[in-house]
């Protein structure tokens, strides 16, 4: 089975890539990091207004592009790439993609719009005290009162948290679990900027006493919305991860062909040979695992945009929920693992330059190290991918 990029994603990339090397280059997200600043509001601003990245995979009757998660994995690759912070992953992977699921509420069709315009960014509350993505760890609930909810609760590591316009939180209520918006004003609403190992992407805990929330959809749709936001966010998190495993194999085989040593490149030794091609081959597999799947994701809605060339094979389309989980696993096990020895051996392989402050080898490491508790660990994705096998193989 054959895989392949349409024109239009080639150029999609390419784009993305001219936008992000002008306005974004590592040294400025170092920068903003360095200062605390949120992020470029320039950058952000030029990506809705040029290319329209933010609204890209956002349904055309919802005012977006149309396009697919495939398309969306390419963006956040090469955002990856040059480390690129701010609120862009907590709006427009996480928070829109819990809109969607509640896509028939006027609500949400409201923030998807402002969200796909570039005008306004939104966090995803979901992780509490244990740091598990899934229903049974939600102890923050949701009250019925007359014209609407007060939630109580704490939520932690919350991507943008502290600065999005839009609050969006996962509560239980009486009965299930639902998505609620905070709205503006916050009444009962604390948020507290937290430490971060990886000062490109904030993290914010809410506490949340009494805090009026309306609800967005149904009453029972927040196991919905948990499972596909985690199957969305692990994917594009294994592409950004992609991303940033290429930009730290490309760092270290260029400087291994310029440091010298004994008269010659340290890329000339042997050991150095093995190392680099170690690099190189986690990063394909982890390429493959990315796309394989945003493949899989994008198949659950939409075949758009990445086909396979083999129009008789009977996998195309193929929108099991097993099978998506699967892929979804294998990325988010394999992706972050290969990152984290990607940045590792990065630092070692630029020997003493590569543990100093001023080298950007360190910014790589933290991010590999920061991701962990976005989506779940590898290890987590990995007991996952064992139990969805152990399934498979007891059906059959």
């Amino acid at each position: 089975m054959e895989f392949v990029f349409s024109q239009e994603q080639q150029e999609l990339r390419e784009a993305v890539r001219r936008m992000l090397t002008e306005l974004a280059p590592i040294a400025r997200n170092r920068a903003l990091a360095e200062t605390g600043e949120r992020y470029d509001a320039r950058c952000y601003r030029a990506m809705a207004e040029q290319i329209g990245v933010q609204g890209l995979a956002l349904p055309e009757n919802l005012g977006g592009g149309g396009g697919s998660l495939i398309d969306l994995a390419l963006v956040c690759e090469e955002q990856g790439a040059v480390l690129l912070g701010g609120p862009f992953f907590g709006t427009v992977v996480l928070a829109a993609q819990a809109l969607l699921v509640c896509q028939d509420d006027p609500l949400s069709q409201e923030l998807l719009a402002a969200i796909g315009e570039g005008e306004r960014t939104a966090a995803l509350a979901v992780l509490e005290a244990d740091g598990r993505w899934d229903l049974a760890s939600l102890t923050t609930h949701a009250e019925r009162v007359r014209g609407g909810y007060l939630l109580r609760g704490t939520k932690e590591l919350v991507l943008d948290g502290a600065d999005a316009d839009e609050l969006l939180v996962v509560a239980r209520t009486d009965a299930a679990a639902a998505l609620f918006r905070l709205p503006p004003g916050e009444h009962g609403v604390h948020r507290e900027r937290l430490d971060v190992l990886d000062a490109t992407r904030p993290l914010a805990r809410l506490r949340l006493d009494g805090a009026p929330a309306q609800l967005i959809g149904t009453a029972d749709a927040g196991e919905q919305v948990l499972r596909h936001v985690h199957r969305a966010g692990t994917t594009m998190l294994a592409a950004e991860q992609v991303g940033a495993s290429r930009q730290c194999v490309e760092l270290t085989t260029r400087y291994a062909r310029e440091r010298k040593q004994f008269g010659r490149p340290i890329g000339a030794f042997q050991a150095v040979k093995h190392r680099l091609a170690d690099m190189a081959s986690r990063l394909e597999l982890a390429s493959a695992a990315a796309y394989w799947a945003a493949w899989r994701c994008a198949g659950a809605t939409s075949l758009a945009g990445f086909t396979s060339t083999d129009a008789a094979d009977p996998m195309v389309g193929a929108t099991a929920d097993h099978a998506i989980d699967e892929a979804v696993a294998v990325a988010g096990a394999y992706c972050g693992d290969a990152f984290l020895r990607t940045a590792s051996d990065t630092i070692q392989l630029h020997g003493g330059i590569g543990f100093t402050w001023e080298h950007d080898a360190h910014l790589f490491l933290r991010r590999a190290r920061a991701d962990r508790n976005v989506l779940g660990s590898p290890r987590q994705h990995w007991v996952r991918l064992g139990e969805l096998i152990g399934a498979e193989g007891g059906s059959r």
